[in-house]
């Protein structure tokens, strides 16, 4: 039986029942016995309400909504109240965020700008130095060598391979192993390439160097050089007592000719002034007691 039909027998049941009360009261009053005070409308009104109320929810299950229904979109709107309100924190942390990157930018920045200016001032030189520490300590055991055999200072074979080369970065000795500049004359039967020199204050010429095969080939023959050599015998290159009167003893005897603008010699200052800033003269006294001659 459908639903409705129970509803409305139940409502003709609800009427049956109070005509029939109404009635009794009628009886009751020509009898003279006082009727109770029974606010029918309201009850009646509130078994209809209670009546639909029942309907309402019958139909509410078939269609599979009802009164969740408002619980849902009640919860939706709060849902998105609440989303809402979660999107203000959201936005702020990604402008704290942002501000934090920006911020940690402008310290990179300003720290590379200090590092490049500190390099500028201070690194390169530190970098210049350590690297001709480097070609000094390669140089020292071999010089060592030379002053044994032959006589001249470690400080002068030094610093005269420091000069020469412009501590190794020269052409002639990076690609020839060639320290000292030293020509390929008629004595020379070994290798030899010709290359552009500067000779005197300005002057360059073309002329054939003496090529070699390692750094050590070049010290040892640079010593043979000047030992063979009578000329510098006879200037007193090997009775100088150290480093500094030897460098003074090559500029007098004509080894090189290198001039200020004013045609002044200047070879053997400029190997003093080098031996005097990397110290070269301790590397002489610590080798002079201990090579025997």
């Amino acid at each position: 039986m459908d639903e409705n039909n129970i509803d409305s027998k139940r409502l003709d049941d609800m009427r049956k029942s109070v005509q029939g009360k109404i009635k009794e009261r009628e009886e009751d009053r020509n009898l003279g016995v006082k009727p109770k005070k029974v606010n029918s409308s309201k009850k009646v009104k509130s078994e209809l309400n209670a009546t639909k109320g029942k309907s309402s929810q019958s139909r509410a299950k078939k269609s599979g909504t009802g009164g969740n229904s408002k619980k849902v979109a009640g919860s939706t709107k709060g849902g998105s109240s609440k989303s809402k309100n979660s999107k203000k924190p959201t936005s702020n942390k990604s402008k704290k965020a942002k501000k934090k990157t920006r911020n940690i930018s402008i310290i990179l920045v300003v720290l590379t700008i200090l590092i490049f200016a500190i390099y500028s001032t201070f690194g390169r030189g530190y970098i210049e130095d350590m690297q001709r520490e480097d070609f000094i300590e390669m140089v020292e055991p071999i010089a060592v060598d030379v002053y044994e055999k032959y006589g001249i200072y470690p400080s002068v074979t030094i610093s005269r391979a420091a000069i020469e080369s412009n501590w190794g970065k020269s052409e002639l000795s990076k690609e020839y192993f060639n320290l000292f500049g030293i020509k390929a004359d008629k004595s020379w039967n070994g290798r030899s390439v010709n290359m552009n020199t500067k000779e005197g204050y300005n002057d360059t010429e073309n002329a054939a160097f003496r090529r070699y095969r390692s750094y050590k080939e070049s010290i040892y023959d640079y010593g043979k050089f000047l030992s063979e050599n009578k000329r510098y015998e006879k200037a007193g290159l090997f009775k100088a007592k150290n480093g500094k009167a030897q460098a003074q003893v090559l500029e007098d005897a004509g080894y090189a000719t290198k001039e200020n603008s004013k045609g002044e010699l200047v070879y053997a200052d400029v190997l003093i002034n080098l031996m005097d800033k990397y110290n070269l003269d301790k590397i002489d006294a610590e080798y002079e007691q201990k090579v025997k001659r």
